[in-house]
């Protein structure tokens, strides 16, 4: 028997408390459920967090602060891999935004749906609707599109998004190759067709992130039958036999008893939901026996189905182009930066994690894109040390619709304990070839007018990495994740679904999942949009339930 907690029987509770629903986690979903469901006067909800509030810290605001905030640590889970195979054993940092926002509020800012066909796959799966028409309305309802007319977007939602407030020489140069390269100049990366390249569209607003800490919850807080608990570590749910009732809270004072008169929302992410749904016993039987947890309903599928994006960042040595290299070494060029972006919210500054986007068809035969390259205007080799000395930018070669699957298991009984994660990456046969020829295409980019004006040197992959072969090798070496982890407690018809379509934890009862683990299969691009749309769509199928619907 591995060693644990103390027996469950055994725990002092110090304080209980009741609501109606019961949100566990404030993430990027998990605020929108809990906002959404307390504009209902009459339904009284309590969002549980275990990061802080963290209202008014300056780098979650400003979007070039995301990388500050990446080598601090200080809002991170800190979660880690194991040892990947597929990496020559190398453990991959998985940053998680551990605030009340979640990773919205911590990450660079990318506001991209993907592929309308992405939701109408979900469908086809076994999540029936949930195809692109039917979650259409909801991606509409949380934004609002701050740039000209497009078909499909939000004009009056919480969430911001605008074209980059600052493109450079360089991301200029690279929509241009790309342009050159026969691809068009997309008009709206979020509208009925995303091929192609443009500026990058970021969920901000005036300069400043908008994500839904900001713009769904922070309204919220004034109203009475809110409350938000942010420092509360979720231990495990409470169930009288199948029948969710709360959970099991560790709060500043002592364990606490959170109490559900209608329902209980698990909204902890693609890591937290599976980990506190073993914890509560369900899961594979066969893994939580190991672990010493009483079975409450067998589900196998429940951490498994792991699916994240997968880089390779090509860097380049410039030409003196404008990069952030050349301002961040500069004697003065950080005073610059700011005082730009402290004058009219532009520069530097306002960008997150790129300033321009290619979706591109890599592979012959390729029907959509199968490749995303994010130009990003500084090299770093980690964000913990920041730029290089010399100038230079990179773009980062994306696999759309990774093949391989990870897994989410239990490492102990102790909810402190951090989960088993293993991504797997590389493990599938087409991964593995279309990493080789996205490096390959993004060569070629490089190589293409008037992007090779600017360029000095391929730094990453570089020259010696010329075959195939070599090209594999490196990016085994130096590959890594685009941030994107989930699919774990995916929703479908099929007896390895953990969760219906209406987001019912099968098995149970009063219970739903709504977040990133919920996905069946990962969108072509950045995840957050999907996310926000899976909070909207939750809260709208919560309040139909309240009122019979």
């Amino acid at each position: 028997m591995p060693e644990g907690p103390m027996p469950r029987d055994a725990e002092t509770v110090a304080a209980t408390y009741a609501t109606d629903v019961l949100v566990l986690g404030a993430g990027s979903a998990g605020c929108v459920v809990a906002a959404r469901l307390s504009e209902d006067a009459g339904t009284q909800v309590a969002l549980i967090e275990a990061g802080p509030a963290a209202w008014n810290e300056p780098w979650i605001r400003i979007p070039a602060g995301f990388a500050r905030l990446y080598a601090s640590g200080k809002y991170d889970w800190r979660f880690h891999t194991e040892a990947e195979p597929g990496l020559d054993g190398r453990s991959i940092h998985w940053p998680r935004g551990k605030v009340v926002g979640g990773s919205g509020a911590v990450n660079g800012l990318v506001f991209l749906r993907g592929s309308p066909r992405d939701y109408d796959r979900w469908a086809q799966s076994g999540a029936r609707g949930w195809a692109h028409d039917d979650v259409l309305p909801f991606f509409q309802r949380m934004e609002t599109w701050d740039g000209p007319a497009s078909e499909g977007r939000g004009t009056d939602g919480p969430i911001h998004a605008a074209e980059a407030r600052h493109v450079s020489t360089g991301a200029k140069a690279f929509i241009d190759s790309a342009i050159a390269m026969g691809y068009p100049r997309v008009k709206d990366f979020n509208g009925p067709w995303h091929e192609g390249a443009g500026p990058m569209q970021m969920n901000v607003k005036g300069g400043r992130r908008s994500h839904s800490a900001d713009m769904f919850l922070r309204p919220a807080r004034r109203r009475a039958n809110l409350n938000i608990m942010p420092g509360r570590g979720i231990r495990r749910l409470l169930f009288e036999g199948t029948r969710c009732i709360g959970a099991l809270v560790k709060g500043p004072a002592g364990l606490e008893r959170w109490e559900a008169r209608r329902e209980v929302v698990l909204c902890a992410g693609a890591i937290g939901t599976p980990q506190i749904l073993m914890l509560s016993g369900i899961g594979d039987g066969a893994h939580l026996a190991e672990m010493g947890i009483p079975v409450l309903h067998h589900s196998r599928g429940v951490g498994r189905n792991l699916q994240d994006h997968f880089l390779q960042r090509m860097r380049y040595r410039t030409k003196p182009c404008g990069t952030v290299n050349e301002l961040w070494n500069a004697p003065l060029g950080k005073l610059q930066m700011a005082a730009r972006y402290a004058w009219d919210r532009r520069g530097p500054m306002s960008i997150g994690a790129a300033e321009a986007n290619l979706f591109a068809r890599v592979l012959p035969g390729a029907e959509e894109p199968d490749m995303q390259y994010l130009f990003v205007n500084f090299t770093v080799t980690t964000y913990d040390v920041g730029p290089d000395a010399h100038p230079g930018f990179m773009f980062s070669a994306c696999q759309c619709r990774p093949d391989s699957r990870g897994s989410i298991t239990l490492r102990s009984p102790d909810p402190d304990a951090k989960p088993v994660i293993r991504a797997s990456y590389l493990d599938a046969p087409h991964d593995q070839r279309l990493m080789v020829e996205g490096v390959k295409y993004a060569r070629r980019l490089a190589a293409q007018a008037p992007l090779a004006a600017l360029i000095e040197e391929e730094l990453t992959p570089g020259p010696r990495a010329a075959t195939d072969e070599e090209i594999l090798a490196h990016v085994r070496r130096d590959g890594g994740t685009v941030y994107h982890p989930c699919g774990t407690a995916r929703m479908g018809e099929d007896d390895l679904a953990p969760v219906d379509p209406l987001l019912r934890v099968k098995g149970v009862e009063r219970l739903r999942v709504a977040d990133a683990s919920v996905m069946p299969l990962i969108p072509s691009s950045n995840i957050q949009p999907a996310v926000l749309m899976i909070g909207e769509r939750a809260a709208a199928l919560l309040r139909g339930a309240a009122r019979g619907g």
